[in-house]
């Protein structure tokens, strides 16, 4: 069989999905650096758990999305509960990585781990000089509006890849891979 092209006749589906998770991408870019203009610090941190949270491959992609954002909400509070213990220092970022890795195989989402692990670090790190409770609060906060956005974006998607997969758009889009 000949394979088809992206322009000619039906579209492969690796190929639409590609172009949304670059739509994607670029949306959840678009909003993050909107906030990131209003307020800084809230939009740069934000804008990262946007694209943490954005997924490539539909397949499981709301289950996915679902995961990295509960992954990313465990990192913000542990991070936030180390100041508690200890003010930041090698051993607490290290306590804080070693905690998120352990709750999330405790949740059973231990492909998101990597997702919690970056939360931490953004929560627990500070310049110095700063309030730590201000700046971990505003990266917490940071992190939660990202994930929001992240899966307000992904749903979106997911919806519209359901209605090709549904509607009469459906045989444009071939199942076959290339």
């Amino acid at each position: 069989m000949m394979k088809r092209s992206l322009f000619r006749g039906r579209i492969d589906r690796k190929h639409v999905l590609l172009i949304f998770y670059i739509l994607e991408s670029l949306i959840g870019a678009a909003i993050g650096y909107g906030i990131y203009c209003i307020e800084a610090t809230l939009g740069m941190w934000c804008l990262i758990s946007i694209v943490l949270v954005l997924a490539p491959d539909q397949k499981d992609t709301m289950m996915l999305a679902t995961n990295r954002i509960k992954a990313n909400l465990v990192g913000a509070a542990i991070g936030l509960c180390s100041f508690f213990l200890h003010p930041t220092n090698f051993a607490m970022i290290c306590f804080g990585l070693v905690a998120s890795i352990l709750v999330c195989e405790w949740m059973k989402i231990q492909h998101a781990t990597r997702t919690a692990a970056v939360a931490v670090l953004i929560v627990s790190l500070h310049e110095p000089g700063k309030y730590f409770w201000q700046v971990a609060a505003d990266r917490a906060g940071g992190v939660v509006l990202g994930c929001v956005i992240g899966i307000l974006i992904t749903y979106s998607f997911h919806r519209v890849v359901q209605w090709i997969d549904s509607s009469r758009a459906g045989p444009l889009i071939s199942d076959r891979t290339a």
